[in-house]
């Protein structure tokens, strides 16, 4: 899971996907460069849940609301009578501001979806921290996907604008 970094002494450092900072990957799951992770499943019927990670810009250091409330009206328009809680204040550390936001719809014959979706913002950046899973899989991957988002580090701005 790390990767060589270009220094000599053979330092090592944590992949990234954007400003995210990978530090964390549970067992059980596999990385996958500028994605996020994604569960192993042996079954080939088991629909495997993945943890995405995104990232965006805001307009002003206050739209994390809007931005949000723009992202809602968008999966509305996309789902098929989607269910949604939120969005929640939440904790996250090295962020300006953090919030929790629920999605859940049935795509089909498989069951119910859930997307749990956390936006954190850091000055006019915003990382978009996005489970999909089958309802049924959720408490059973709820403390991968949480160990894995609380190993999640924002890159620095000025880190992140540094070529490798």
């Amino acid at each position: 899971m790390t990767e060589p970094n270009e220094q000599s002494g053979s330092a090592l450092t944590f992949p990234t996907v954007g400003r995210w900072r990978v530090t964390a990957l549970p067992g059980g799951w596999m990385y996958i460069a500028k994605f996020g992770i994604k569960q192993m499943t042996a079954d080939p019927l088991v629909i495997p849940a993945n943890v995405s990670l995104g990232e965006d810009t805001l307009s002003a250091p206050d739209g994390l609301p809007a931005y949000i409330a723009a992202q809602e009206k968008l999966i509305q328009s996309h789902l098929l009578l989607p269910r949604m809680a939120g969005p929640q204040l939440m904790p996250f550390a090295g962020a300006d501001e953090a919030y929790l936001f629920f999605v859940r719809h049935t795509p089909n014959e498989a069951g119910n979806m859930i997307h749990v979706q956390q936006y954190i913002r850091a000055g006019l950046w915003v990382g978009i921290i996005t489970l999909t899973t089958l309802e049924s899989q959720l408490q059973a991957v709820r403390p991968a996907y949480e160990s894995f988002a609380k190993g999640l580090r924002i890159i620095p701005l000025q880190e992140a604008s540094v070529p490798r």
